[in-house]
């Protein structure tokens, strides 16, 4: 199901797109071009490990060992995962579905790096508002093993 929610998600990209006025070409390195790398890499099975920085408690910023089975997180640290609506744990599909999101509230400031290889993100930093302190928060996702 998450598959086909990031599917429709890059549908949707693709159409505004495809809409832009100035004809420019696409960047290569861009969002909807890791979405597709990502896609086609058709990686269900995977673990990572993902480092949270923000302005939180220290246990909320270690780093955590994320282990995804069927596009569905199994585990975080070896513990059973409990899927909580505001858990900041996320499949590599719900990364870009969280940039998708943060892209829309046009943020004072971002940047976004991707993985050479399976273009998933890897390095994920917005800073909604230049007028709110704290509320910046970045995600990097490393160590990444695909099964």
């Amino acid at each position: 199901m998450k598959t086909s929610r990031i599917i429709s998600i890059l549908s949707i990209f693709l159409m505004i797109v495809s809409c832009d006025i100035d004809d420019e070409p696409s960047d290569e390195t861009g969002l909807e071009a890791q979405i597709e790398k990502w896609v086609a890499s058709n990686i269900k099975n995977y673990d990572y490990t993902l480092q949270i920085t923000c302005f939180c408690i220290r246990e909320y910023t270690l780093p955590k060992r994320i282990e995804v089975r069927g596009n569905n997180i199994v585990s975080v640290e070896g513990k059973p995962f409990e899927n909580e609506d505001n858990s900041p744990y996320r499949t590599i599909d719900g990364f870009f579905e969280y940039i998708l999101e943060q892209q829309q509230l046009n943020p004072a400031e971002e940047k976004i790096e991707y993985d050479t290889e399976f273009g998933f993100p890897s390095y994920i930093f917005f800073d909604i508002s230049e007028m709110i302190a704290d509320d910046e928060i970045l995600f990097t996702l490393s160590d990444f093993t695909p099964y």
